[in-house]
């Protein structure tokens, strides 16, 4: 467990805690020292930090700290993280895992303390409770980026002096661990576009597409004489259709006939279906929204017995489909929308390699042991 570590002077004004350092100052009058946490920088930063502080202090602009619990402090954060969506400095899909974070594994174990009074061993005792819901490694690191974010804040606004998030050991802090991906089985696939929702599943499944980008999409965008599905929107978290931030993200999605169909046979059956009007949407013609689509896949993943599969499960397994056809990372890589072919093969690189390592068996077999047989087979 970590323990608390007295800040050591390294010169006038500066401090060190572990590798943290920190700037104390004076306010001319006073004889109560104010505090900064510096953070894990070099001797020359810190340093400059510590002269701005002193200079800040001294000059009577230093802001007071002032009592607020952890709930308070996080709720001022996620206020802060919202205006940063709202200018498209974050993306949504950010905020809502800075949100569950918050709300669900945050508040209900600290919100009701005072934000100053937790420790480095509180933050320990948080990621032992974490770790006993048998949650990923990678859910509990993006709860933990949550957590950072808001004593950081808390930190940059003078409700905090030291950054308890700062004084953990390198071994106590959550681990980024690795995303799991999970692939559909061509039995499962099948289970899942039994039921209602087959052209939602559908398109999810043979597109690729993100859910924000099929949130997005309008008749306009679905080119049946090229068979293609041209992506330039997507639906933010508040509801609002939006560009797409990257010249990647914007791309052409091949649209296999079949499912093609299965578009048409929806826009005759939907009630507005202009070029304008989107292809998945509410009673009122609005957009479908998030949560009514996670909830609508939830009911076909309940009906067809699959647990653990999430909507995006259906973006894996198209990019696994094409890999297994033998279409080149370019390819796949473009059809996803990634900007770099680095992000598609540090994703699917063992989908990739089992290809080549399957092909070169096959044709090794061949070569060594097919004379072997052919007597035989005539």
């Amino acid at each position: 467990m970590a323990r608390k570590q007295k800040p050591i002077r390294v010169e006038r004004g500066l401090y060190r805690s572990g590798k943290t350092f920190l700037a104390c100052a004076t306010p001319r009058g006073s004889r109560t020292v104010r505090w900064k946490t510096i953070g894990e920088v070099g001797l020359m930063e810190a340093r400059s930090a510590r002269d701005a502080w002193a200079t800040e202090v001294r000059a009577g602009n230093a802001p007071k700290v002032e009592k607020a619990t952890v709930k308070q402090a996080a709720e001022a954060w996620l206020k802060h993280i919202e205006d940063r969506v709202e200018t498209g400095d974050l993306a949504s899909r950010t905020l809502e895992s800075y949100r569950n974070g918050v709300e669900q594994h945050l508040i209900p174990r600290l919100g009701h303390r005072e934000i100053r009074s937790i420790t480095a061993e509180d933050l320990v005792a948080w990621h032992r409770v974490q770790r006993a819901t048998n949650a990923s490694q990678w859910s509990i690191r993006a709860r933990w980026m949550a957590v950072r974010g808001v004593l950081a804040y808390a930190a940059r606004y003078g409700w905090i002096t030291v950054n308890a998030a700062d004084q953990l050991l390198s071994q106590e802090r959550p681990k980024p661990g690795e995303p799991s991906h999970r692939y559909l089985s061509r039995e499962e696939m099948g289970a899942l576009l039994a039921g209602d929702d087959q052209a939602l599943i559908a398109t999810g499944l043979f597109t690729g597409l993100r859910a924000s980008e099929i949130l997005g999409l309008v008749w306009g965008d679905v080119d049946f004489a090229a068979n293609e599905i041209h992506v330039r929107f997507q639906m933010s978290r508040q509801g609002k259709r939006v560009k797409l931030k990257t010249r990647a993200a914007r791309r052409d999605i091949i649209l296999m006939p079949a499912l093609a169909k299965l578009l048409k046979l929806r826009r005759l059956e939907q009630k507005r279906s202009s070029e304008d009007d989107l292809l998945f949407q509410s009673g009122a013609f609005t957009t479908m929204g998030y949560w009514t689509l996670q909830d609508r896949f939830d009911k076909a993943r309940k009906a067809a017995g699959l647990e653990s599969v999430t909507f995006h499960a259906l973006r894996h397994t198209f990019a696994s489909i094409l890999i297994s056809q033998g279409r080149d990372v370019e390819f796949v890589s473009r059809q996803l929308g990634h900007s770099q072919t680095s992000t598609t093969l540090n994703t699917y690189s063992h989908l990739f390699d089992a290809r080549r390592h399957a092909e070169q068996a096959r044709d090794g077999l061949e070569a060594d042991f097919g004379a072997m047989l052919r007597g035989r087979t005539g």
